[in-house]
């Protein structure tokens, strides 16, 4: 039988740098392992979405997996809650969240607040202790998940998702007001408790104790909750029911497990998997290769440190994380003793360093497999592939493409 791996190398897609000699990360890179691959197999090119279309790594996703964003995306925060194992229940709103630094005027001085954030649980106790005197009916749920990352969830009768965020989305610039997006009563009651949170959040943190520590030590205090991206449950058909085939997903992150979780794959948790760059490579491999030689048809397997690396700016942590990719890789292919194992290697989306977010351009994409007839790429990197078999694809193609070897699609007509 044959089965699949999909790996993800999150903001993997650059551009040619100047530092590189106007060379892309990916092909600064020491990969022999991806490379080889690439050699053995058919390479092209992915726009997640469209062509220059800025995708989210939500919406990215969503299109990869074979759901058009534009009928299934119902707000990037209803996945991360999914994600951060909460239930979401009909009529919650749900958002993604940053522990930021603020200044006393409300000036955003670091989004991340240093990223790493010790003590973290502590302040999420605090925060779910706020109560909305505007709004008491509005019952408030915080979770911390990883890093500076947090979901936050507002369970009440009347609500909308149809908010604005308060996160401004840049340092420097002050928090926002959330503003209904529409003329509803439930936008305008859902706005007025996310701004009375936003304002409890930074009375709340900036006195306690953990972050009074930070400040002793040097470090940005996670003094405030900078939401954005209100969601709603989604609806989406299952990824069984779609491809016929039992699929897994391994990520690090909130958000990558919430998406997985919507589309009814099985999550399967690793120690050590952090989503950042400090996160256990081999451990994830180690748990792909263990789900393939079970009863799994399809793994997913999301790297989130190369995206991490791009929006830092950081173009060494980048090839790093790469390469690090690359090495356990190996060990992957020196264990699996499957015959009919298909390996696709893709980005989301590009993240430039120079841009340090994310953009519309094209990112590489390499399929392998015994029967696959092979292109004359040699290499895992933009211009390389653009000389590949497979051409230009979208995401929505590439289920597709992977489902047709496997033997598992209907076919179209007679």
């Amino acid at each position: 039988m044959v089965k699949a791996l999909l790996i993800v190398l999150d903001g993997a897609g650059d551009r040619a740098l100047k530092e590189l000699r106007r060379k892309t990360p990916l092909e600064v890179a020491r990969k022999p392992n991806i490379d080889s691959l690439a050699s053995k197999g058919v390479t092209g090119l992915m726009y997640a979405i469209a062509p220059g279309i800025r995708p989210g790594s939500d919406t990215a996703h969503l299109a990869i997996f074979g759901y058009d964003p534009y009928k299934t995306y119902s707000g990037r925060g209803a996945f991360e809650a999914l994600g951060a194992g909460l239930e979401l229940k009909e009529g919650d709103v749900a958002f993604r969240t940053n522990m930021a630094t603020i200044d006393d005027d409300w000036r955003v001085l670091d989004r991340r607040a240093g990223r790493y954030i010790e003590g973290a649980e502590g302040l999420e106790r605090a925060l779910n202790e706020i109560e909305i005197a505007s709004h008491p009916e509005v019952k408030v749920i915080y979770k911390h998940t990883v890093e500076h990352r947090g979901v936050l969830i507002l369970r009440g009768p009347s609500l909308s998702n149809k908010v604005s965020d308060v996160d401004p989305h840049k340092v420097g610039a002050k928090v926002l007001k959330a503003k209904p997006l529409d003329n509803t009563p439930e936008a305008k009651i859902t706005a007025e408790v996310l701004n009375e949170f936003t304002r409890k959040s930074h009375e709340v943190l900036a006195e306690h104790p953990i972050n009074k520590e930070r400040v002793k030590k040097g470090l940005p205090p996670a003094n405030v909750v900078l939401a954005r991206g209100a969601g709603k449950l989604p609806h989406i058909i299952s990824f069984k029911e779609k491809y016929h085939m039992k699929a897994a997903a391994i990520a690090g992150i909130a958000l990558i497990k919430g998406i997985a979780r919507a589309v009814g794959m099985d999550v399967l948790e690793v120690k050590g998997a952090t989503g950042g760059l400090n996160t256990d490579v081999k451990a994830k491999f180690s748990k792909a290769l263990e789900a393939l030689r079970g009863d799994y048809d399809f793994v997913f397997l999301h790297i989130k440190g190369t995206d991490a690396a791009s929006h830092d700016g950081d173009v060494r942590a980048k090839i790093g994380m790469i390469e690090r990719v690359d090495e356990v890789l190996g060990w992957f292919l020196s264990e699996v003793d499957l015959p009919d194992l298909i390996i696709a290697i893709t980005s989301d989306h590009a993240t430039p360093i120079t841009v340090k977010d994310h953009t519309g351009d094209a990112v590489p994409l390499l399929i392998a497999w015994d029967e696959i007839v092979s292109d004359d790429v040699n290499s895992f990197d933009e211009r390389a592939c653009m000389k590949g078999g497979l051409g230009v694809l979208t995401g929505k193609d590439l289920m597709n493409v992977i489902a047709n070897f496997m033997g598992k699609l209907e076919k179209f007509g007679e």
